[in-house]
């Protein structure tokens, strides 16, 4: 027996046992690893990896979150490999989930599971399948079920391993924060309403119970957020108080002349502000004057509106205010409308459409489009948007340099279209705020060429394609792109005034190339009629512009319009302050030269053009989701390889034709001219050809 230990134990020690070892460690390497999950990501975005944001909307989740997959097995390429590259992601997501994120993949083999399918809506698709020489189609389930709290969302049809974290993490996203907008959140949210004791000697309708108007609503929408607010009433808030909250917040500002009661001049403040650490949203509480006397307003519906502003203060909020009235896109128009963005966004945001010459912008609200308006609008409506950036908000312009009509009969006798200047009135809004519009038309040299049978390569000088030279490669809504298309777009110039620069900035999200130039008078956009201008006018042009900070309002006064509404015409007992004069919160502007982009002529129905990609960046990066853009274009699609110039393809065809069989071949001659020298060398050392006298 110590005679074998010993034979086994030298055989080891020897090297007759490395190869055998080599294989029994390997075979243990891999039993160890098939229960772990590891993953090398090399590529340049991580394209593979789970990004920061999936990482941190899964840490929110409070309550169990179980992710039920129905995938057909055996399924063919290319489908087979969104399995697994499905249950790699599953593996990420439960490894930072606390232990509350949990998978179940089910086998659809069995009819059971195909009737729970059905049942928690993940309906089959048909898939080509290649079988025995013949195509054919095969029913196939390729869908989940997320299951929260009392929610569940279905997500059918995954067929493309592209954008797939990005779809699971918005979902899952959307499904908490419709459960909990508070999830995950450390520390409370104080809800103050401020109401001035004084304003109690004015006999305001409703003013006495107030308090318990908005205690009584709060208490409702804390319970719903298992009491994670906090609530205070601030009533004898006075003095040098009340400009430093109107300031700060943005409360409505009431102030009174010396009543005939005894009651002397004076200020007070009304409102309810929501907070979280350094980030605050605010409520209005209007007066309006009746026959009667004065009556709060703005009240209606409180409760809903202090749960939506909950979500808009934790950058959850999922409705997005659409401008409508001025001959803005159609919001439903598939064809030349906005139908298409906005079915783009229906995955996280749901646009609501404003009729700002009748209604305010919700306070709950956080983000506004301005779609291609045709028309101007009136004053009214130009100070609410005015007045909404000042609160904080975020705007996406989208404003054409000229309306393009065609004549009657469609020009099918050769008629040209004609272009009116677009008179909008955000004009000089836009500009005040730091983003100037020039009515002109942007044409590059790099640009969209067409080409047709019988006229060969047509350049569309009005339809740039912008490069990553032209594209901010430092903002989130731009960087991971490697070229968008813009449309018959303006130039916009930036005109933030120095003395602003330390409050807001401005930067050019896209431009065109150094090759571009501008046309503005006698538009003329058909392609034969264009032609490139001298080198004095090829320059660089801005076509959407990103300017972000605190502004400055564009209104010296409330308009007149709406001056009486807010008891602001000075003929009553109280005078009512409500113009905000500063930004009370920093906001954001995006403003493009074109509403083309968000049109179904750049914008495909699945979302996966680069141009789509940026409209719907912009709008998750006003919206405060900015952190989803890098994941949207995490995908390899999106990033190309870089153009070539034909020179360089030349020379690379020739050198990979030519030039390699040239190098083995001159490797070859200089191996054997090696060899032959090496073989003169030793026969000249051992056999020497020359006769020379040899001593004894």
């Amino acid at each position: 027996m110590m005679n074998a230990l010993k034979r086994i134990k030298a055989w080891i020690a020897g090297p007759r046992s490395d190869f055998a070892l080599f294989v029994a460690v390997l075979i243990l390497a891999n039993l160890a690893a098939a229960g772990a999950f590891f993953r090398i990501d090399l590529t340049a975005r991580h394209s593979y990896s789970l990004s920061s944001a999936s990482r941190g909307v899964v840490k929110t989740i409070e309550e169990p979150l179980n992710v039920k997959v129905f995938f057909s097995a055996n399924l063919p390429a290319p489908y087979n490999s969104v399995e697994r590259y499905l249950k790699d992601l599953l593996i990420e997501y439960k490894g930072v989930g606390n232990g509350k994120f949990s998978y179940q993949f089910f086998d659809m083999e069995k009819n059971e599971n195909k009737d729970m399918a059905e049942s928690y809506g993940i309906r089959p698709v048909q898939v080509q399948e290649v079988k025995n020489d013949e195509v054919g189609l095969k029913n196939a389930y390729m869908g989940l079920a997320i299951v929260y709290s009392d929610t569940i969302e279905p997500v059918n049809d995954l067929v493309n391993a592209d954008g797939l974290e990005y779809r699971l993490t918005t979902v899952i996203g959307k499904v908490i924060s419709t459960s909990d907008a508070l999830s995950g959140l450390t520390g409370k949210v104080t809800v103050t309403l401020y109401a001035s004791s004084s304003l109690g000697a004015f006999k305001i309708q409703g003013y006495d119970k107030l308090d318990k108007l908005v205690k009584d609503s709060f208490d409702r929408v804390n319970l719903k957020n298992r009491g994670r607010l906090e609530y205070r009433f601030e009533d004898s808030v006075s003095g040098g108080e009340i400009d430093d909250l109107s300031a700060k917040y943005g409360l409505q500002k009431i102030n009174w002349e010396k009543q005939p009661n005894g009651l002397e001049s004076g200020s007070g403040v009304l409102g309810i502000v929501l907070e979280h650490g350094d980030r605050s949203r605010t409520i209005p509480v209007s007066l309006a004057r009746g026959l009667f006397g004065y009556a709060l307003s703005g009240l209606d519906g409180l409760e809903q509106n202090l749960s939506d502003s909950i979500q808009g203060l934790m950058s959850n909020s999922l409705s997005v205010g659409y401008l409508t009235g001025h001959g803005e896109r159609d919001l439903y128009d598939e064809r030349n409308g906005a139908a298409l963005f906005s079915a783009l966004a229906a995955d996280t945001y749901e646009f609501k459409e404003l009729d700002l010459s009748k209604n305010e912008i919700p306070a709950s609200m956080t983000v506004l489009v301005i779609n291609g308006p045709r028309s101007k609008l009136g004053e009214a409506e130009l100070y609410r948007v005015d007045q909404f950036l000042m609160r904080g908000g975020n705007v996406l312009a989208m404003v054409d340099p000229f309306d393009e009509r065609m004549p009657q009969g469609n020009g099918m006798f050769g008629g040209q279209p004609s272009y009116t200047p677009i008179e909008t009135g955000l004009e000089p809004l836009l500009e005040k705020y730091g983003a100037k519009l020039n009515r002109n038309y942007v044409l590059d040299s790099d640009c969209y060429i067409s080409r047709q049978k019988g006229m060969g390569e047509v350049p569309l000088y009005y339809v740039p394609i912008i490069g990553k030279k032209g594209l901010d490669r430092q903002n989130p809504v731009s960087r991971n792109l490697s070229e968008v298309l813009f449309l018959k777009a303006g130039e916009i110039s930036i005109s933030v005034p120095a003395d602003a620069a330390k409050e807001r900035t401005a930067v050019p999200l896209v431009s065109s190339s150094a090759e571009s130039w501008v046309m503005a008078d006698n538009i003329n956009l058909m392609p034969f009629a264009l032609a490139k201008p001298g080198a004095d006018k090829l320059a660089k042009r801005d076509l959407a512009v990103l300017v972000e900070g605190r502004f400055a309002s564009a209104f010296d006064s409330v308009p007149a319009t709406l001056a009486d509404a807010r008891t602001g015409d000075r003929t009553g007992a109280l005078n009512a302050d409500t113009r905000l004069a500063k930004s009370v919160q920093p906001g954001k502007l995006i403003v493009a030269g074109t509403s083309e982009i968000a049109s179904p002529s750049l914008i495909d129905e699945n979302g996966r053009q680069p141009t789509a990609v940026f409209i719907r960046n912009a709008l998750d990066y006003l919206a405060g989701n900015g952190e989803l853009n890098d994941m949207r274009t995490k995908g390899l699609g999106l990033d190309p390889l870089n153009k070539t110039p034909p020179a360089v393809r030349l020379t690379a065809k020739s050198l990979n034709m030519y030039g390699l069989p040239l190098i083995a071949v001159l490797a070859g001659l200089v191996a054997w001219r090696r060899r032959t020298q090496r073989r003169a060398k030793i026969q000249a050392m051992y056999a020497p050809t020359s006769a020379e006298p040899v001593e004894d």
